[in-house]
């Protein structure tokens, strides 16, 4: 019910080699990884990939009941997935079959939210916002705000666990109050939840002025000119970590 124990977007210091790689590094691996495993086709390429993810995990040094919380706010999509091509697919074959299609789609859609949820357990949200700026930059020729939109990128999944954090106090403090958010019908939950979400709504519209004074405090005004305290640098495990990121994800969508 409460979704402190939510840890969506909170970076976990192990001091792993994962942790160690570029930004950028991690940016174009994570891309290859869900251009291959969104089409995955069959059970051979998604074990592949499974047993990847097991790779990475032990090499990150991330516990998997860290990881797993971490994706329980997105699992609502998982299983709308299988109910959705469970019901759906029914109606033009056989329940077994519907049944194993859904199963095998949910299962790719649950690996690729791992993998996605990888990237911020083990990238700091200011690695995260010079490793897209960086990619972004060519951008700029076309007038896009690529430091800005890498920016507010960046700062979205820092503030995630802050504003769980604010919604599980709203909720307690409801809930002390006799609300009742667990019980009735789909629309008398929805409408318990009001009194959650406009205290919410004027904490997030709060904590916006307060960090658009902070940065203007601070002399903020955009990338134009600005330096970093820890330049990126592209070392040879980089490269490493990409080339077999990338061989994986064509060998599985060309070659198998």
């Amino acid at each position: 019910m409460y979704f402190a124990k939510f840890a969506l977007g909170q970076y976990i210091p192990t001091g792993s080699f994962i942790h160690s790689l570029d930004p950028r590094a991690k940016l174009f691996s994570l891309l290859f990884i869900i251009t291959a495993v969104f089409p995955a086709r069959n059970i051979y390429e998604l074990g592949t990939w499974t047993a990847f993810l097991f790779a990475l995990v032990h090499a990150s040094k991330i516990s998997w009941p860290a990881l797993l919380r971490s994706a329980r706010p997105v699992m609502f999509l998982v299983i709308f997935t299988f109910v959705f091509n469970t019901i759906a697919g029914s109606f033009t074959d056989e329940f077994r079959n519907a049944f194993t299609n859904a199963l095998f789609m949910s299962s790719r859609l649950f690996v690729l939210m791992l993998f996605a949820v990888m990237l911020p357990l083990t990238t700091t949200a200011l690695e995260l916002a010079d490793g897209l700026d960086v990619l972004l930059r060519p951008l700029e020729r076309f007038r896009f705000p690529a430091h800005e939109s890498s920016m507010m990128i960046a700062m979205a999944l820092r503030f995630i666990p802050l504003l769980m954090q604010e919604t599980d106090k709203i909720i307690r403090a409801q809930v002390s109050r006799g609300a009742r958010l667990d019980q009735g019908n789909i629309f008398k939950r929805a409408m318990a939840f009001i009194p959650v979400l406009i205290p919410l709504f004027i904490i997030i519209f709060r904590r916006a002025d307060e960090i658009a004074v902070a940065m203007e405090a601070r002399g903020y005004n955009g990338g134009e000119g600005r330096t970093r305290r820890k330049p990126l640098v592209w070392k040879f495990k980089d490269t490493c970590a990409v080339i077999l990121s990338g061989t994986i994800a064509c060998v599985l969508l060309f070659v198998i």
